[in-house]
């Protein structure tokens, strides 16, 4: 054999198993569905945002439309948003989803008799405000987004089921977010009877406990939670975070959460670093619309593109079955700090 042959060979098999690590690693990274959560009571998203939309093959952006709340024990909605103008809309490929949360508390000592009513005072409202507010009628599902507990799954799932008849002569799909927590105590906390959930990969954790994980994504956490995901009983697509905010701690320790903060906002002379992602301000100011005092603290917590690439990864390998990508939230902000390849 001579050894030009013998290269020869030595070079075909080095190509042969680089296509073929090549291969499977394209095929290991799962091509998903992305949509959005818009999550703000006015409609704000300019044309360099609804481009990026464009470039991920956006398929539905899940817009809230308002809040029902308990207001000293009368139900209200509140928080509605704001009539969008038209010439500002998505293409019509990008479906729009009525989207409403719902606080817990609204369930609590309900009577069974009175769900239907809420039911149907709700499903009115969507229908206003999809038709003159986000001008759109032809929405063929309606997300409900609710922390329900054990004590008022029942309530809540009949709800789900009269905002389901509601709509009987429109069908309409209805759809409910799910909690990590509603997954991992799945006995105790039931299973919504809807055929498909959206779990909320996010907030895995209490940003004022002091703990030293991210409190927004938390990867351990995550897998602790899912550890018996492959046995829930519906169809499951995935919210994942793309947000940030500040835990600021004043002068009594107190604390409260500043959305959209991230680290790049305090590199600068008005802020000194103290440990990892904890600033010092040195200087009072205005941070998101919240005024800070000199000496407070801020503790930075935000999704970087290799913690929402190793959150992708882990589902990729723990879901055996196809799913979509909703991002929280559709925000200029938020996304600039994401490449596309990031994103999809």
């Amino acid at each position: 054999m001579s050894k030009q042959f013998f290269f020869l060979k030595l070079l075909l098999a080095a190509g042969l198993l680089f296509g073929i690590s090549s291969c499977s690693q394209s095929e290991w990274k799962q091509k998903h569905n992305i949509s959005f959560y818009h999550w703000k009571s006015s409609f704000n998203v300019d044309e360099e945002t609804r481009e990026i939309t464009r470039e991920l093959d956006c398929q539905k952006v899940y817009i809230h439309l308002f809040d029902v709340v308990n207001k000293n024990g009368s139900i209200e909605p509140v928080d509605e948003i704001m009539p969008i103008d038209t010439n500002i809309l998505f293409s019509d490929s990008v479906k729009l989803v009525p989207t409403v949360f719902i606080s817990n508390d609204v369930f609590v000592n309900m009577p069974e008799e009175n769900v239907y009513s809420l039911a149907s005072s709700v499903n009115r409202l969507i229908e206003e405000i999809a038709l003159y507010g986000i001008h759109t009628s032809n929405y063929s599902e309606i997300q409900i987004d609710c922390d329900w507990t054990a004590s008022t799954k029942d309530i809540y799932f009949k709800f789900l089921s009269d905002l389901a008849e509601c709509n009987q002569f429109s069908p309409k799909e209805i759809t409910s977010t799910i909690r990590l927590h509603q997954v991992k105590d799945v006995a105790v906390m039931g299973v919504p009877p809807v055929k498909k959930g959206y779990l909320m990969c996010y907030a895995t954790s209490d940003p004022r406990d002091g703990e030293k994980s991210n409190s927004i994504l938390d990867i351990k956490l995550l897998k602790n939670y899912t550890q018996n995901l492959e046995s829930y009983p519906i169809n499951l697509d995935f919210a994942l975070p793309l947000y940030s905010w500040g835990i600021v701690t004043n002068h009594n320790g107190k604390v409260k959460l500043v959305n959209g903060i991230s680290k790049t906002d305090l590199e600068n002379d008005g802020f000194k670093k103290m440990s990892g992602n904890k600033y010092l301000v040195l200087e009072d100011c205005f941070i998101n619309g919240l005024y800070i005092n000199k000496d407070f603290t801020i503790e930075v917590e935000e999704i970087t593109p290799d913690l929402l690439r190793k959150a992708k990864v882990y589902l990729d390998e723990k879901v055996n079955h196809e799913y979509n990508i909703v991002y929280y939230h559709l925000s200029k902000g938020f996304l600039k700090r994401f490449t596309i390849n990031d994103l999809n």
